[in-house]
């Protein structure tokens, strides 16, 4: 070891925990348990070997911080910290080394993990935030190390910060401008199981199991024969009896201010990180991060936090799960009026500031519209309110499917969910999935089945591309990514839970309908207001923003059980000057829908219909309806008609 002396600590004002470089040394800052000062411990650098141990000055400062500052060369050390419980890595650590292996159990030695100090000055050039508003923005929900980690995703890289930015292409070409990522942070993917008392079930904040004995007994004891697993996953639960995954990254213990060292080919995952988000801004796509904070993290760390991830690696907005008390704070900071905050839900007086960028993400669009889709009766009224809304000061994020439940292709093709490998006895993940398998569960080589699959899918984007807000895709989704039917795969790092990149090759249907949908909704503002269409003739042109008409003209039929609904866009309130008639049947037969008149010289067209191949139809091939009054749509199908000249 070398000597303390070595080391000159001076005098230090900075009041902030953890690390941050300064001209005349490193600052340190650590809360400590118990009376006594914590010792900051130095490592030569990719080593165990402690270099020297340097004691905190005793002056603690409010609520149990110690502070320094230390002159040294932050490239040869790596550092951890230790007091009366023992020792352990810096929670606001920037950098971590020591979990560069995607699922390596804890260490036994409590020095194999420990902080790093970020020395590189990174060249951000040009950089700048793309500030894409809400209505522009189509968001692309993806986990990083999931979404190349297969064999054919087209990367060398995979499952890296590296490996996505070699996807930029891909998602340029889809349409996508919005980046959302599952969490990136420094978090623990094996994690020990919680205590049988406890009954809390892995992957799942707040979760509760009433789980079987035999999952959280010592490691002799082996799962019940007639627990209905496979033998492999029984055997697999047995080795692994005293951890369990965490591949998604939510709640447990984190590192919260540094990148995931798992994430990176290369040694610098800092760096690679901000090589990532600089390639997306270059192509005009915004980067969103995930954070999910448990109950004891304190408000001060997570402003931190946040405030640090914009600042140093310029991402663009937060997606957040936290405390609803937490919420409202979170929501006033300074930062997200330059930054995009999303939750699920604000108090109603945030919502009317229009100085932030705020937006509510929740599963009322995703619930309401899967029942329409699946032909559930008395959801007709809620989906036409679900298709409009988007309040003034606050955007709101659609979505048909998320990371949590089923992906599209199993929403279509399970009735039920099928968690068994979970090892939780199939008693996690919601049972209220509002799916429909169309005819037979699970895969299937029935033509007709298939053919409903992909129409339903079609028409499930239809819904979720022509509403309102900012619509959120599930990566793989355009391109039929299954997950067998396991809508919660939070403890699989496997082929299961990693996008199908296979799929892609036998969906080119339904992706060039997603694609071509995109691009759609994009050239029509009528259909991505900055504002909530009023449903009114508040300019005397004759035509309402948006109608609703069913089999009369002007008259939604929102009976019990009504199925089907046409929507009217006047195009001259968004500024163009055309029409929009989308006509979406769920019923299972054929359905008549009422034409408006148009003005004179005008006449509609059919530019798209989800039970045809090739949905949407070149500009030289789509019959005019010269006179019509009237036209039919087929079983379960989205039309979309274009009033012109």
């Amino acid at each position: 070891m070398m000597s303390d002396s070595e080391f000159r600590v001076i005098a230090d004002s900075n009041n902030v925990p953890g690390i941050s470089m300064e001209k005349d040394g490193v600052h340190f800052g650590c809360y400590a348990a118990g009376q006594e000062p914590p010792t900051l411990l130095l490592y030569k650098k990719g080593t165990e070997e402690i270099a020297a141990r340097l004691p905190f000055p005793g002056n603690e400062m409010a609520g149990g911080l110690y502070t320094m500052k230390v002159q040294l060369n932050p490239a040869k050390y790596e550092y951890n910290f230790e007091d009366g419980d023992g020792v352990f890595a810096d929670p606001w650590a920037k950098l971590v080394v020591g979990r560069e292996r995607f699922g390596r159990k804890p260490e036994a030695s409590p020095h194999g993990v420990r902080g790093a100090f970020p020395v590189k000055q990174y060249d951000w050039g040009e950089d700048r935030l793309p500030q894409i508003p809400y209505d522009e923005a189509i968001m692309y929900q993806l986990h990083v190390r999931g979404f190349t980690k297969q064999k054919g995703s087209g990367t060398r890289k995979k499952g890296t910060f590296a490996g996505l930015r070699d996807k930029i292409p891909y998602l340029k070409q889809l349409g996508v401008n919005q980046l959302r990522l599952m969490p990136v942070y420094e978090f623990a993917e094996m994690v020990p199981k919680f205590p049988k008392q406890t009954g809390v079930a892995a992957g799942k904040t707040n979760q509760k199991s009433d789980l079987k004995s035999g999952l959280q007994s010592d490691s002799n004891s082996a799962p019940d024969e007639s627990s209905g697993l496979s033998p492999q996953v029984a055997e697999a639960m047995k080795s692994l009896e005293q951890y369990r995954m965490n591949y998604w990254g939510y709640g447990g213990d984190a590192y919260y201010f540094a990148p995931k060292a798992a994430y990176a080919a290369t040694k610098a995952p800092d760096v690679e990180f901000k090589d990532m988000v600089k390639a997306f801004h270059a192509e005009g796509m915004e980067v969103i991060l995930e954070f999910s904070f448990p109950d004891e993290i304190d408000f001060a760390r997570i402003e931190q936090c946040l405030n640090w991830w914009a600042s140093e690696y310029h991402v663009d907005g937060f997606a957040v799960m936290t405390r609803d008390s937490a919420v409202a704070e979170l929501a006033r900071l300074p930062l997200f009026k330059s930054r995009k905050l999303i939750c699920t839900w604000y108090p109603d007086a945030l919502k009317q500031d229009k100085g932030r960028l705020l937006a509510e993400a929740n599963d009322g669009f995703m619930n309401d519209c899967r029942r329409l889709l699946k032909g559930d009766e008395q959801f007709l009224r809620a989906f036409s309110y679900q298709l409009r809304c988007n309040p003034v000061g606050c955007g709101r994020v659609n979505y048909m499917t998320n990371h949590d439940g089923f992906t599209l292709m199993d929403l279509v093709s399970y009735d039920r969910k099928y968690n068994m490998d979970n090892g939780e006895y199939n008693r996690d993940g919601s049972d209220f999935n509002y799916s429909w398998n169309c005819g037979e569960e699970g895969p299937t080589r029935k033509r007709d089945i298939r053919a409903l699959r992909m129409r339903q899918r079609k028409n499930a984007f239809a819904m979720l591309l022509f509403s309102q807000g900012t619509p959120m895709l599930l990566a793989g989704d355009e391109f039929g990514n299954s997950q067998n039917g396991n809508n919660n795969p939070y403890c699989h790092d496997s082929e299961l839970s990693w996008t199908d990149w296979s799929a892609a090759r036998g969906n080119k249907e339904l992706s060039a309908f997603v694609r071509d949908a995109i691009a759609y909704r994009k050239a029509h503002k009528a259909l991505h207001q900055e504002s909530e269409p009023q449903c009114m003739d508040y300019r005397s042109l004759g035509y309402p923003d948006l109608s609703f008409h069913g089999e009369r003209a002007w008259y939604g039929d929102f009976e019990q059980m009504g199925r089907g609904l046409g929507c009217l866009y006047c195009g001259e309130y968004a500024g163009e000057d055309n029409f929009l008639y989308i006509a979406y049947n769920f019923n299972w037969i054929p359905q008549e829908f009422a034409l408006p008149i148009l003005p004179k010289g005008m006449d509609w067209y059919t530019v798209m219909d989800t039970s045809r191949k090739a949905s949407f139809i070149p500009q030289e091939e789509q019959n005019v309806l010269e006179d019509a009054k009237a036209f039919s749509v087929s079983a379960r199908t989205v039309v979309i008609l274009e009033g012109r000249k």
